[in-house]
């Protein structure tokens, strides 16, 4: 029996994925870190047109998987709020992936084919800092070994680096050539959570991971 997934990521752009069998159906992205809200209502119609699905009885659905981040505070709660709605009003499980962690399956094969045992991936976390985890290579397979951080770039541990923290922090950074701009997709968080959920390990509450205090600002007049 076929599965088939909604997966969803807002933990630095938006992007929305159908996925059949561990196939690529559908998929929208944006490359704006900004406007995760505007877009990501419409992108889940196109991918579930796209795929077949009636957005108002998908019964062939299997189950929604979201990214959790670390991500920034107001694009992160998008995409988590839109999985928890989805799911409820569809009566579907809902599954979190680290996001850090679906980039990490993405470009493990290639950290192998370079010969790295161990490797970071980093994203940018504004105000001068990156998230970060720190991968062992297992055969291509990543497995986590630190983190999720938020830190100054110079705070990473020395190794090379997938993601666009290292394209923004290159003094500080060993960033792999053509993995300077990479950031977590709805394909990595569908491709991470596939495999997590036949495991058995690896989900995560579906709980933002912001890692450190929101970046909404209460007006003066409306503080304590």
């Amino acid at each position: 029996m076929s599965k088939t997934y909604l997966c969803l990521d807002t933990s630095a752009t938006a992007s929305a994925a159908i996925t059949r069998d561990d196939a690529v159906v559908a998929h929208r992205s944006t490359a704006s870190h900004r406007n995760h809200s505007e877009v990501l209502a419409g992108f889940i119609t196109d991918v579930m047109t796209e795929a077949d699905l009636d957005p108002a009885t998908p019964n062939a659905l299997e189950a929604i998987f979201v990214g959790v981040g670390p991500g920034p505070f107001t694009g992160l709660r998008a995409g988590i709020i839109t999985a928890q709605t989805l799911a409820h009003a569809w009566n579907l499980p809902v599954y979190g992936v680290l996001s850090l962690d679906g980039l990490a399956n993405r470009v493990a094969p290639e950290a192998f084919r370079l010969g790295a045992e161990e490797f970071v991936v980093a994203t940018d976390a504004r105000r001068k800092e990156v998230y970060w985890a720190h991968y062992d290579n297992i055969g291509g397979q990543p497995q986590r070994l630190h983190g999720p951080f938020v830190t100054a770039a110079q705070e990473v541990t020395e190794l090379p680096v997938f993601g666009a923290g290292a394209g923004l922090y290159p003094e500080q950074l060993f960033g792999i050539t053509g993995f300077t701009d990479a950031v977590p997709d709805a394909t990595d968080i569908a491709a991470y959570g596939s495999i997590a959920l036949r495991r058995g390990r690896g989900l995560q509450p579906v709980e933002p991971q912001y890692l450190r205090g929101h970046d909404a600002k209460i007006p003066k007049q409306l503080r304590p």
